[in-house]
Parts: C-alpha cells; sequence; structure tokens
C-alpha cells in the first residue's frame, strides 16, 4: 500500500512538471486576475491528484489532465461569479520604466492581448488558449467535446472577434 502511494506521488510530481505551464494557462484563460488564477491552479492540481486513481489511459494523459483543468475552471468561476474581470490593469494602463523601449513594446502588446482574450466567453478563451499552446484542431476538439468542423469554425470566429478587440482597444 506504501509504495502504491509513492508511486501515485511519483506519478502525480511528473504530471505535474510535464503540465504546469499549460495549466497555468487555462487558469489565466479563465480568470484574468493572477491571485484567483493562482487560487484555480491550486484546485486544478487537487482535483487531479483526486482522480489520479480514476485514469484508465483511455485517452492521452495530457487530454485528461486538460479536461480537469477545464471542468474545474468552469465549475470555479460558477462558484465565483466576482471573478468577472471589467477593467483594464494599472499594469496595461502604466508599463514599467526599466524596460528598454521594444521590450516595454512587446510586453505592452502581450498585455493588450490577454486582457482581449479575457473579454472573451469562457469556452472561446479555453480554445484560443489551447490554439496558442500549438495544439491542433482534433486535439482541441478532443479536449472541448466538440466536432471538428465546429471546431474549426469556433477558432475562425474567436480569431476574428479577437482582431476586432485588438483593433478597438488601440
Amino acid at each position: 500500500m506504501q509504495q502504491n502511494n509513492r508511486d501515485q506521488q511519483e506519478f502525480f510530481n511528473e504530471l505535474v512538471r510535464a503540465n504546469h505551464a499549460s495549466i497555468y494557462r487555462i487558469c489565466r484563460a479563465y480568470l484574468y486576475n493572477v491571485s484567483y488564477a493562482d487560487d484555480l491552479y491550486q484546485e486544478i492540481l487537487y482535483q487531479i491528484w483526486k482522480s489520479i486513481q480514476s485514469f484508465k489511459g483511455k485517452s492521452k494523459v495530457s487530454t485528461w489532465i486538460y479536461r480537469i483543468a477545464i471542468n474545474t475552471a468552469i465549475g470555479f468561476n460558477s462558484q465565483n461569479k466576482r471573478h468577472d474581470h471589467l477593467s483594464i490593469p494599472d499594469a496595461y494602463q502604466m508599463p514599467d520604466i526599466e524596460y528598454i523601449p521594444e521590450k516595454m513594446e512587446q510586453e505592452a502588446k502581450l498585455e493588450k492581448l490577454r486582457f482581449c482574450i479575457s473579454q472573451l466567453a469562457a469556452q472561446d478563451r479555453l480554445i484560443i488558449s489551447l490554439l496558442l499552446e500549438q495544439k491542433s484542431y482534433k486535439e482541441i476538439a478532443e479536449i472541448t467535446g466538440a466536432s471538428l468542423t465546429n471546431t474549426g469554425v469556433r477558432i475562425n470566429r474567436i480569431k476574428e472577434r479577437l482582431l476586432n478587440l485588438m483593433e478597438d482597444k488601440k
């Protein structure tokens, strides 16, 4: 029993090491505020730990983790409506003067993109986050439970909406 628990702990640690950045990006896709995203990240890790023994290997581990992360994020948002983000954060309005001009411009563009993504519907934020992680349309469809055709259509609409949001924020 003790060996089994140790194996489970090692498997969990390996999963976290391999997927921590992806899990965190999902958190940021669902929640713009970093402190809330940190809370969600911890909740996702807890849910993965609780579910580890039920993983049957019928899908890729990364797909299984994404599904847990997405379901946890959806539940987290519905339980915590206060996480809606409406205003542009101070960091976007006033960049840090220590950065060189090119870095400052790049950071401002990235922050603007994050803010525009935060204005999308939750499912659209998830889809664009997966796309930004260079997941294939097929993988995105698997993770979200949508058809491949529907996923392609949604991605095109999301890109168009993001482009409009980016242009509006100039």
